[in-house]
């Protein structure tokens, strides 16, 4: 039924406890498991002039050790993971590599950020998701 598993994150524990339910349906259906993390290009712009390079960098670097901590703990559980850090608006790139790599279920926390991250973003990145998407959307409450 689903070949191909999508576990987007924003490098928060809460929305890594997600990464379970993910290995659960990747074993369930034999499927293949992608890891994404994007640099939310959002955050970038609204930084200071000055600042905008240092603030990408500091992001793409929080998603590269995003994704590396989920595939690590993955592949401790014999699962081999595709990853990648695209950049932009985090749903809008969310939907964008389910459509180019073909994936059949993604899976999301209700949310990960809290406190000042969470006003940094715009929005629920789930509840777009889920809106939007035109593949099954697994959400799991991360409280």
């Amino acid at each position: 039924m689903y070949d191909s598993i999508l576990l987007p994150t924003d490098g928060s524990e809460r929305a890594a406890s997600a990464l379970d339910h993910a290995l659960g349906a990747v074993e369930a259906y034999d499927a293949s498991l992608d890891v994404i993390s994007v640099v939310d290009r959002r955050v970038v712009l609204a930084a200071d002039v000055d600042d905008k390079a240092s603030v990408r960098d500091d992001l793409a670097e929080e998603a590269d050790a995003a994704v590396t901590e989920l595939a690590s703990r993955a592949e401790d559980a014999g699962v081999s993971v595709t990853t990648a850090t695209p950049e932009g608006v985090p749903y809008r790139q969310i939907l964008s590599y389910a459509t180019e790599a073909d994936i059949d279920l993604l899976v999301l926390g209700t949310h990960g950020r809290s406190g000042r991250e969470k006003r940094l973003n715009l929005g629920s990145t789930t509840e777009r998701v889920v809106k939007t998407a035109d593949r099954p959307v697994l959400v799991v409450d991360i409280g």
